[in-house]
């Protein structure tokens, strides 16, 4: 502790990052060649799998946070749906899908494929989209309403650009003073998961306060930055009236639900459909959980999502689709494509049933 501030050195537990990063890429490689995934399939993989997407592009050199997981190239996300369009999948809407289960009973289904996009990132308008008007796949896209309607901040990107252009990052968290050391990018890297593993489990005003605090001491406008990295109006609009293209909710301001009061869980639900619901100009049917994990969705939630007439919902619970999950359309798992392990066999591995 210095002056009052706790001074925080990164650095070892990046390099611990990338290791197991590295070690994680030859683990999957080493597991499709020993021809795990043929064998787990057999038993695991079901009747295809719920794909969960965030942006399509490449990462800008600043964008070292969360952004680098959640992006997919355009390149490796054309060979994904070639591969699977070669292999015989048949490309789903979340309510075809719904549709297919509720009537599976007794029933051989097909190999099935949704692709899901959450957030609504601008990417998925300029890259993702044209490659599948092109090739004819459905996609459902999950809008974060105050992100798109400029309402929220998007604080992962802020966050991330004030840590980018300082070598040393300030920042006030619950009267607790932090000082963090951002001069290399390990140490700008390791700074920025320090900080967003605060703003994950943070209920939304205190979101918005730290934004605006940071956003007066480093000059950044939080709320600007929708207008960068979030689709307009406009945008979906031209994805609606594709035909190709259906949208879901996924909440106001992007926060664990688990994590707030019954009012305040159910009003991030339903506002969030009924902000989807006017951008969009049509019923919203689909929901996604913020997070997705058990720590942010539990009987409450389901129980809110089916009482606001949802038909179906999405976890991040990792696994593929069986006919059986008819019984659970408002938690359905998912199979997260994690771009830090693109140049992996990890669609094999999940689609198998290997890694779930």
């Amino acid at each position: 502790m210095q002056g009052g501030r706790w001074l925080l050195y990164a650095g070892n537990g990046d390099r611990n990052l990338y290791l197991k990063e590295d070690f994680t890429r030859t683990f999957f490689r080493s597991l499709s060649a020993g021809g795990l995934p043929w064998l787990m399939a057999r038993r695991n993989a079901g009747v295809g799998g719920i794909l969960c997407l965030h942006r399509i592009c490449h990462p800008k050199p600043y964008e070292f946070g969360s952004q680098a997981g959640l992006s997919v190239t355009p390149e490796n996300f054309r060979r994904i749906l070639l591969t699977l369009i070669g292999r015989g999948y048949h490309f789903l809407s979340m309510s075809a899908l719904a549709d297919r289960l509720q009537n599976s009973e007794g029933a051989q289904l097909e190999q099935l494929i949704c692709l899901t996009f959450d957030d609504g990132f601008v990417d998925v308008y300029a890259e993702a989209f044209p490659v599948c008007r092109e090739l004819g796949v459905p996609m459902t896209v999950y809008l974060v309403s105050g992100f798109v309607r400029r309402e929220f901040p998007v604080w992962s990107a802020g966050l991330e650009a004030a840590i980018a252009a300082n070598d040393t990052f300030e920042f006030t968290w619950e009267g607790e003073e932090l000082r963090l050391n951002a001069r290399t990018m390990q140490q700008k890297r390791d700074a920025y998961f320090a900080i967003a593993s605060r703003f994950v489990t943070a209920p939304p005003d205190r979101i918005r306060q730290a934004c605006t605090e940071l956003g007066v001491r480093y000059g950044i406008d939080f709320m600007a930055l929708g207008c960068a990295y979030m689709l307009t109006p406009a945008m979906i609009a031209e994805m609606l009236a594709s035909g190709l293209v259906e949208f879901g909710a996924h909440g106001v301001s992007h926060v664990s639900l688990g994590r707030l009061e019954n009012d305040d869980a159910r009003w991030e639900i339903a506002q969030g459909k009924r902000d989807c619901e006017a951008l969009v100009g049509t019923e919203i049917r689909h929901f996604a959980y913020p997070y997705g994990d058990r720590e942010s969705v539990g009987a409450r939630e389901v129980g809110f999502c089916r009482e606001l007439g949802f038909s179906t919902a999405v976890t991040t619970e990792s696994n593929t689709i069986f006919a059986s999950d008819r019984h659970r359309l408002l938690a359905l798992p998912r199979l997260t494509y994690n771009g830090k392990y693109q140049n992996t066999p990890l669609l094999d591995l999940l689609l198998s049933g290997t890694l779930p």
